[in-house]
C-alpha cells in the first residue's frame, strides 16, 4: 500500500465561478493562484473549469459544476449532503471569523459547542453562494496536534 502524508488538495462544485471567487476570495481571504479558461479545446479534451484558490495552506480547485447540483433550501445553513466542507480554524481567530462573517453580512449558524471529551471545541456553519455547506472548527488537540507535526516538545 502507499505511504499517504497528507491530502494535496481538494475541488467544491459551484454554479458560478466568479461568485464563487469572490466568496472565497474576497470575503474568507483565500488567494486566487490558477485558472482554467473557456477555451473549447480544453473542454472537449474534457478538462474542467476551474479556479484554484489558496486558502491558507490548502489548495482548493473551484469547479464549475458539469450538471444541477440539488442543493438545500436557502434557510438551511448546515447539514451532511455530499456538498459540505470542513476547515480548521485556530482558537485564538474563531471571534475574529465570527465577526468578519457579520461584517460581510454572510448568514451563519454557531459558534455550535461540541462535547467536551472530544475534540472539537466549536464550529460555525455557513453556506458558500452556491450552497454548499462549510463548518470551520476550532480543534482542542490543536496545540497538541500542531506541537508533533512541528516537532516541538520532543527531546
Amino acid at each position: 500500500m502507499a505511504e499517504m502524508q497528507s491530502l494535496n488538495h481538494s475541488a467544491i462544485c459551484v454554479h458560478d465561478l466568479q461568485e464563487a471567487e469572490d466568496f472565497y476570495c474576497g470575503i474568507l481571504g483565500a488567494k486566487a493562484i490558477s485558472a482554467t479558461d473557456f477555451v473549447t479545446e480544453d473542454v472537449l479534451k474534457g478538462r474542467s473549469l476551474h479556479r484554484a484558490i489558496l486558502l491558507e495552506d490548502y489548495l482548493i480547485a473551484l469547479m464549475l459544476a458539469r450538471d444541477f447540483m440539488p442543493m438545500p433550501p436557502d434557510q438551511q445553513i448546515r447539514g451532511a449532503h455530499g456538498f459540505r466542507h470542513a476547515f480548521a480554524v485556530p482558537h485564538e481567530r474563531f471571534d475574529a471569523l465570527q465577526s468578519l462573517l457579520k461584517a460581510e453580512g454572510v448568514a451563519f449558524e454557531g459558534p455550535v459547542e461540541h462535547s467536551p471529551r472530544g475534540p472539537f471545541g466549536a464550529s460555525i456553519y455557513v453556506k458558500d453562494p452556491s450552497g454548499n455547506f462549510l463548518e470551520f472548527v476550532w480543534r482542542r488537540d490543536e496545540i497538541v496536534a500542531y506541537d508533533q507535526v512541528l516537532g516541538i516538545g520532543e527531546g
